[in-house]
């Protein structure tokens, strides 16, 4: 059989077929063809501009196979093969994966290429045998970041807190080990973390912060009842009833309570949250799409996974978005977003 040489195609119908695409993952994929079917689809080209994260669904059970979970019509889900997070602690930040593995060894995975960079290994920070129980090790990192994506640049940082206290450390392509940024005792570091205080009782809550347009919001989750779960009450069910959102000034240490974040979406959850403009289509404006990131649940009561929904800011009303059960003490339901070359 002759093989087709895709080149050739007509270019005013690669550019019809290349407006038909609404998923930015298969737009990408596209581009990927070959040279000339990249020139007719510019990313310019990309007409649904709102690239909502996708939620990535924790395994069933041990497998190379990971779902991720598309909205607004709740129906759709991409299987991709990810036998590099098998078996791993995840956190998820700009469209890209941290994992730990079971032996403490650490990388960085792009979900959908599968490109892959090792991190330095947990034992090389400095606390790292402060861990209580060695089968807590996903528990050591409380959450990773990182600056920028590394397709689209080589000179990003991964800053993560880590241990009891919630020490800061970074690391850069090529490090061997992770850089502590001291935050408690006189800094010689050049690295300055701007510490946010308030006069508002967070306890018990899960507090979040988010940027959005330029501006510091906090928000505040109201309803998982994190001490009847960890101190072995018989009561197993616990759910989110309210959100609190505050904008920040930093410059003043101002806090003020609001309700309305304009055409924007937030989306919060297990160590990613972000915020995009709405649509009206794809997101809803002034909507806080959240997903059940309890780790009490998950790992004291082996439940969890159910607590996700849409909140409305306005109105206080909340909506289901995912009917399913997402259970793993590994890893929870996170946010992932849309990065592709």
């Amino acid at each position: 059989m002759a093989q087709v040489d895709w080149s050739a195609l007509d270019d005013i119908l690669l550019v019809e077929i290349g407006r038909q695409i609404k998923l930015y993952e298969d737009f990408a994929a596209f581009r990927r063809v070959c040279t000339s079917w990249r020139c007719v689809a510019p990313k310019e080209n990309f007409r649904f501009k709102c690239r909502m994260p996708w939620l990535m669904l924790p395994p069933k059970q041990c497998s190379n196979l990971r779902d991720f979970f598309i909205l607004p019509d709740g129906m759709t889900t991409r299987h991709h093969v990810l036998p590099e997070a098998n078996a791993k602690m995840c956190y998820s930040s700009k469209g890209w994966l941290i994992t730990i593995a079971s032996n403490l060894s650490m990388d960085l995975i792009h979900p959908f290429s599968r490109a892959q960079f090792k991190l330095p290994h947990v034992k090389s920070f400095h606390n790292w045998r402060r861990l209580a129980m060695p089968n807590m090790y996903a528990a050591f990192i409380r959450k990773a970041v990182l600056s920028s994506n590394p397709l689209f640049t080589p000179d990003y940082t991964i800053m993560v807190i880590h241990g009891d206290i919630g020490v800061l450390a970074y690391s850069k392509p090529g490090d061997k080990t992770w850089t502590t940024i001291d935050t408690w005792h006189g800094m010689d570091n050049p690295t300055v973390a701007q510490q946010v205080a308030s006069n508002i009782e967070f306890a018990p809550k899960k507090v979040y912060i988010v940027e959005s347009s330029g501006r510091l919001l906090v928000v505040m989750r109201k309803g998982v009842d994190l001490r009847s779960i960890t101190r072995g009450s018989s009561k197993t069910t616990y759910g989110t009833y309210e959100f609190e959102v505050f904008l920040v000034d930093l410059s003043t240490n101002n806090w003020t309570k609001i309700k309305d974040i304009g055409n924007t979406s937030l989306f919060l959850g297990h160590n990613s949250s972000m915020s995009i403009k709405s649509d009206g289509v794809y997101s809803k404006p002034n909507r806080i799409y959240f997903t059940d990131d309890c780790v009490e649940a998950y790992w004291f009561k082996k439940i969890g996974g159910k607590d996700m929904g849409i909140y409305n800011i306005e109105d206080g009303s909340i909506e289901p978005y995912f009917w399913g059960n997402s259970y793993n003490r590994l890893t929870p339901p996170m946010w992932v977003e849309q990065a592709f070359y």
